[in-house]
């Protein structure tokens, strides 16, 4: 389930998030709703395929990620915001591609 509030003009980071602590279904549903009650939080949503990983989608002028880890922290739970993933440069053609 995917918690989302429109927030138009806002300053839209996305962060994934993994909880270290295994949660059950109700336990994910109130942890989604008390996020999503935070100031600066658009949406928050469970990975299908990683159930520990959870995408937060927030706005940065309000919020930052030490904020969201702050938030996991005073619901008693070990959370770390992983890493973004480096996406390919669009620069020059790599030397297998052909033309």
């Amino acid at each position: 389930m995917t918690i989302r509030i429109s927030l138009s003009g806002a300053n839209l980071k996305t962060s994934t998030v993994e909880v270290r602590e295994v949660l059950n279904m109700t336990e994910r549903m109130r942890l989604l709703e008390q996020l999503a009650a935070k100031r600066g939080v658009c949406s928050a949503s469970f990975s299908a395929s990683e159930p520990q990983r959870l995408s937060v989608e927030y706005d940065a002028d309000v919020v930052s990620t030490l904020g969201i880890l702050d938030f996991f922290e005073t619901c008693a739970l070990h959370a770390q915001v992983l890493p973004r993933r480096k996406r390919p440069s669009m620069g020059a053609p790599s030397e297998t591609q052909t033309l």
